[in-house]
């Protein structure tokens, strides 16, 4: 029983750490949003720069999505001749409100697209702002979930010839109290 407690010990631990260094992958590739007013009413400016990368060559990438409120507005590129970086102006059809404003990466990172696991494919980042333009500008943002692919992984135990195969999670079993009789 020691064993088994061990193993599936293990196990979480393993589990719980590919899960981090996932997300501190998935975390690093990604665009940089941020959002002003540029004229009232409701004129806005969209700057979306490449994230931070170790190497100039992660920092390219030929297709970065723009929305309004989920709405498409226009599309981007980071590369050495923009200086990972654009800037889009927009007229917003709403004059009034808090509006999201988001940068997606559609295509792999780096200038040859060759990474096997295309890591921060599908990653956003988002700013806010309230129109018109004069009132409070809030930005802030928010990072997209790590793809987390669930694993399950069993383990047999064999008990006076019985097998019983169990998913390795770490649930409380019910005991039943021994009388002496």
């Amino acid at each position: 029983m020691m064993k088994i407690r061990a193993v599936v010990a293990v196990a979480a631990v393993t589990a719980a750490a590919a899960v981090l260094l996932h997300q501190t992958q998935a975390d690093a590739h990604h665009p940089e949003v941020d959002v002003a007013c540029l004229s009232a009413p409701a004129t806005i400016r969209i700057t979306s720069v490449a994230w931070d990368a170790p190497t100039l060559d992660e920092r390219i990438n030929d297709n970065i999505q723009v929305t309004f409120d989920g709405v498409v507005i226009g599309v981007g590129a980071f590369n050495p001749a923009n200086n990972y970086s654009f800037t889009l102006d927009y007229a917003a059809p709403a004059v009034t409100g808090t509006h999201v404003v988001r940068a997606t990466s559609l295509h792999p990172w780096g200038s040859l697209e060759d990474d096997p696991d295309p890591i921060g494919v599908g990653e956003f980042r988002e700013a806010t702002i309230v129109l018109p333009c004069g009132t409070s500008v809030v930005t802030t943002t928010t990072v997209a979930p790590p793809a987390i692919v669930p694993t399950t992984t069993t383990t047999t135990v064999e008990v006076l010839g019985v097998s019983d195969t169990r998913p390795d999670v770490a649930t409380p079993v019910a005991v039943n109290p021994r009388f002496a009789g």
